[in-house]
């Protein structure tokens, strides 16, 4: 926030000293343009100043055309608007309509077109763009805290495997609320890991987005887990040795555990399930088929992470 605000403010300041230096009238409307084109991330700022290229030029373009043609008045202004701001939506460039408003109003108030006036409205722009562009140069590393998400994610993870081998055993306590807290940690770090990754114009640091994708949608299998281990409502050998795998799963999580043996012990254990005798009772069967539902989120949680590893090798 502080860095941002400091951006803002100096970079407007820039932009207008630079343009009163420069000799050019109205040098406060290129420290506007500073604060209309700093955007979050270098990529935003670089994909707007192109369109609002394009928009003022277009601006420019039919303000001239239409004052030459009706005069410098109000009304001519709202011709212009009347133009310019269907063909702004039309060849989407609605990031610029602003500053090629404001630049077009510099024509009526000089009440004449000439090279002069035209070269000082599109030399305001340009510095103002360019400053933005110069003052997003500078962004502080997020790194350490995009470890740090993925280090909190994988925790959070661990922890829920273990009350499930532990609510697999028997014991059903559990606030549910702690899984809408990781779904709001995975989304913060995705969301911060995403404008890191557009901060890099020219180096594909995609890895630790995709990693938390990753995290996402295996956080979602583990929610339908819960749904299952919750509904188990009797004591079955299999549970136990669902639990076992599941707490083992806990202990060798990692960003570097391919989950390949864990896989295959899971789905050995679904074979042998296939091949055990008959269900004694409705209920029996019930639970069986829970379990085994349970079994098959499981293996699609590891075979996730066991593809996202053979992808980065």
């Amino acid at each position: 926030m502080i860095i941002r605000m400091t951006k803002l403010t100096v970079g407007a300041f820039v932009g207008i000293l630079i343009a009163y230096f420069l000799g050019l009238s109205n040098p406060l409307t290129a420290g506007i343009i500073v604060l209309l084109s700093l955007g979050r991330t270098k990529r935003s700022s670089v994909e707007v100043a192109f369109v609002r290229v394009k928009s003022v030029f277009l601006a420019l373009l039919l303000a001239s055309t239409i004052f030459l043609l009706v005069g410098f008045t109000v009304y001519s202004f709202g011709l212009f608007l009347f133009v310019y701001v269907p063909l702004v939506l039309l060849f989407k460039l609605e990031d610029g309509l602003i500053i090629g408003s404001v630049l077009s109003t510099h024509l009526i108030t000089a009440a004449t077109i000439d090279v002069s006036i035209l070269f000082n409205t599109v030399m305001l722009f340009i510095i103002g763009v360019l400053v933005a562009l110069l003052f997003n140069l500078y962004v502080p590393s997020v790194s350490k805290d995009i470890k740090q998400d993925e280090r909190l994610i994988e925790q959070a993870f661990r922890e829920l495997l273990l009350v499930m081998a532990t609510m697999m055993r028997g014991d059903k306590k559990f606030d549910f609320e702690r899984l809408n807290e990781v779904e709001r940690l995975i989304e913060q770090a995705l969301a911060r890991s995403r404008m890191n990754e557009d901060n890099y114009l020219f180096i594909d640091v995609s890895y630790h987005t995709q990693y938390i994708q990753m995290r996402k949608v295996q956080f979602g299998s583990l929610r339908r887990m819960f749904d299952c281990v919750s509904k188990v409502d009797m004591t079955l050998a299999q549970a136990e040795m669902i639990a076992n795998v599941t707490e083992n799963f806990a202990r060798t999580l990692s960003e570097t555990n391919s989950g390949e043996a864990l896989l295959v012990e899971i789905s050995q254990m679904m074979a042998i399930f296939q091949k055990s005798e008959l269900p004694k009772s409705r209920v029996e069967f019930e639970n069986r088929a829970i379990l085994f539902q349970y079994l098959s989120e499981f293996r699609h949680v590891v075979a996730l992470k066991r593809e996202f590893t053979k992808e980065y090798e």
